[in-house]
């Protein structure tokens, strides 16, 4: 049980260096607490979003109208949660919601830019969700939300949130397939 602990925390602070390396240079805090204007993709968060997701995915959906069988389970990915993060920081920073970056980039480009090589993707946004539960609810409620998460083609996931000056959280969820 300690090794498993000792495992996860080490896990942990691997992603959140590779994630956060700034941190190490002003001596920020843990993910644990998001400041204004600031995000995170924290182990917790993960976890909960991957487990609504596959649940979702392993027992089938109806998305509007129509039914979608079970599907495989999607993969955790870093660098599809590190496209998510820089989405939810930049409107939350910016204080929109959409598709396109403020920078006029699509989700296209911010893969480019996280190093995520595709073959197809797909892209959720929400805000005022305080938690991923709620998130993920309201995705799956969502027809063409539900559709993108009930997709087959989709073999991995990466999902962050943020938080902009007046504490309104903007989440991304990246769903895609590697070449």
């Amino acid at each position: 049980m300690k090794v498993c602990n000792e495992m996860k925390k080490l896990l942990f602070t691997s992603l959140f260096l590779l994630i956060f390396p700034s941190s190490l240079i002003c001596g920020c805090s843990t993910s644990q607490y998001v400041s204004p204007a600031s995000g995170v993709v924290d182990h917790v968060t993960a976890e909960q979003v991957m487990k609504l997701l596959n649940e979702a995915r392993t027992r089938g959906m109806t998305c509007g109208s129509v039914y979608f069988s079970a599907v495989q389970p999607v993969r955790w990915n870093e660098k599809l949660a590190r496209a998510s993060l820089d989405h939810s920081l930049d409107m939350a920073k910016n204080g929109f919601m959409g598709h396109k970056g403020s920078d006029g980039s699509g989700t296209d480009k911010r893969l480019a830019r996280a190093g995520y090589a595709w073959s197809a993707y797909g892209e959720n946004v929400g805000q005022g969700y305080k938690t991923a539960g709620e998130a993920v609810n309201a995705w799956l409620k969502s027809e063409m939300h539900c559709r993108n998460i009930m997709n087959p083609d989709y073999k991995e996931t990466g999902a962050a949130f943020a938080k902009s000056k007046n504490l309104r959280t903007f989440w991304t969820l990246v769903l895609g397939t590697p070449p």
